[in-house]
């Protein structure tokens, strides 16, 4: 199964799937956080176990939003604000090793967002033992940089972003590289990336 073999049409199969799963699993863990909010109210709240719980309800609810905006359905209708794009990229890096500033001010369509988060996913896969990533737009163009002590971004999967390797041989925690171009090219933009001991780029 060659690059090209990701149509139009197996993508936006895989974002309704996508968009079906966070849809549905985004209600329960709604649910547990109301109920977490009662307890409070009880004052039995106060506990590690339930600030573990509470945590972790955080942390599930922040990754669904991000893989939502990342994998699911995405139309150049709607538009997202820096400021819920930045408390979304904020919930989902929370926990990690890696630092990543939104610099861009305006207002975004969704299939952009869409594939500048498949590009930082990509970025950050590439930083092993975490680092800082920064988005930026210039003239359009929007640029995704990854700096961090050790960058480790294997040309034969990289390769598929600009028409090389093979997606038959990915694993899921590497689809982005699958989607980004796919995404990057119904945005009529052309994808370009480098690479060196201490950073990885992205560029559409």
């Amino acid at each position: 199964m060659a690059q090209d073999s990701l149509t139009e049409s197996s993508l936006a199969l895989g974002t309704l799937i996508a968009s079906r799963i966070c849809h549905d699993v985004i209600s329960p863990i709604g649910a547990i956080s109301n109920g977490l909010e009662l307890v409070a109210l009880t004052g039995n709240a106060d506990t590690p176990e339930m600030e573990l719980i509470s945590q972790s309800v955080d942390g599930a609810n922040a990754r669904i939003r991000f893989y939502r905006v990342a994998l699911g359905l995405a139309s150049s209708e709607q538009k997202l604000g820096a400021s819920e794009i930045k408390n979304i990229l904020h919930g989902f890096y929370a926990d990690t090793r890696v630092v990543c500033a939104w610099r861009v001010s305006d207002d975004v369509r969704r299939d952009e967002v869409q594939a500048v988060f498949l590009a930082l996913m990509s970025v950050s896969s590439a930083l092993p033992l975490g680092g800082e990533m920064t988005v930026q737009r210039q003239d359009n163009v929007w640029s995704i940089t990854g700096i961090g002590k050790q960058i480790r971004a294997p040309e034969p999967l990289w390769a598929a972003l600009t028409g090389g390797g093979n997606i038959q041989d990915m694993k899921p925690s590497e689809v982005q590289f699958a989607m980004l171009p796919r995404c990057t090219q119904e945005l009529e933009r052309v994808l370009t990336y480098q690479t060196s001991e201490t950073e990885a780029v992205i560029r559409f």
